[in-house]
C-alpha cells in the first residue's frame, strides 16, 4: 500500500514538472511583454510591503490578473480590505521572497534563486513561495515550488518539507512524496536531532509517520 502510494506520488510529480516545463515556454512569449513591465517597472501605480526591506512598486492590473485574492483587494468597490493609499502588505515574505513572487506574477517562472538544491537560504524561498501560493490563490507558482522541492527532495530536507506541505491546501503529493521519503529513511530521520524540534510542533505528523512505520513493517512480516 505504501509502495503504490509512494509510485503515484511519484508520478504526480513527474507530471508536475512536465507541466512547469510546458508552462516556462509559453512564459518565454509572456516575459516580453510583462517581464519588460516588471524590470523597468515602468508606470507602476501600487506597492507591496514585505515583512522586512523596503517596498516594491508593482502592478494592479498584473496582480489582479494573477491572483483571484489580488483582484478581490484591489478591484471590488465593495471590499473594505482594499489597501489605501496604494499599498498592499504581505508581512509573511521577506524582501527576497516577495521579489520572487512578484516576478513570477509576471513572467511565470521561477529564478535561480528559488532551487531546493542550492543552499537553505533557497528552500527557505521555496517554502515560503509554496505557503504564498497557497495564500494567495496562484496555483500555477505552487505546483511549480512542489516540482522543484520533490525533484530535490532527501533525508535531509524530508521533514521540513513535509512540514510546509501539510500546511497548505495542494500540498497532498508533495506530502505524501516527503512522508515517503521520512519512512523510507526513518532511522536517519527519527534519530535526528531536527525530529524532536519538528515533533514538538507536529504531534499529528508524528502521529501519521508512526502509522505509516507500522504500515511498512506489517507489510514486510507479510512479504
Amino acid at each position: 500500500m505504501l509502495k503504490q502510494g509512494m509510485r503515484e506520488a511519484w508520478e504526480q510529480m513527474k507530471e508536475m514538472r512536465d507541466r512547469e516545463e510546458a508552462a516556462n515556454q509559453r512564459a518565454g512569449f509572456l516575459e516580453q511583454g510583462f517581464g519588460a513591465a516588471w524590470m523597468e517597472g515602468a508606470h507602476t501605480d501600487i506597492l507591496v510591503k514585505p515583512g522586512n526591506g523596503p517596498p516594491i512598486p508593482a502592478h494592479k492590473a498584473i496582480l489582479a490578473a494573477r491572483s483571484e485574492v489580488f483582484h478581490h483587494m484591489l478591484c471590488s468597490d465593495e471590499c473594505k480590505a482594499a489597501p489605501a493609499g496604494g499599498c498592499v502588505s504581505l508581512p509573511e515574505l521577506a524582501h527576497d521572497e516577495l521579489s520572487l513572487f512578484l516576478a513570477f506574477l509576471y513572467t511565470g517562472t521561477l529564478d535561480a534563486a528559488a532551487s531546493a538544491t542550492a543552499t537553505s537560504a533557497s528552500e527557505r524561498r521555496l517554502h515560503a513561495l509554496l505557503v504564498a501560493a497557497d495564500k494567495y490563490d496562484v496555483p500555477f507558482l505552487g505546483r511549480a515550488c512542489e516540482a522543484r522541492l520533490a525533484a530535490a527532495m532527501d533525508p535531509a530536507n524530508a521533514l521540513r518539507t513535509l512540514e510546509v506541505a501539510d500546511r497548505v491546501s495542494s500540498g497532498g503529493a508533495l506530502k505524501e512524496r516527503a512522508m515517503g521519503t521520512v519512512v523510507e529513511h526513518a532511522e536517519q530521520v527519527v534519530f535526528s536531532e531536527e525530529y524532536h524540534d519538528f515533533a514538538v510542533r507536529n504531534a499529528g505528523l508524528c502521529v501519521e509517520i508512526t502509522r505509516a512505520l507500522l504500515a511498512k513493517a506489517a507489510g514486510a512480516k507479510k512479504a
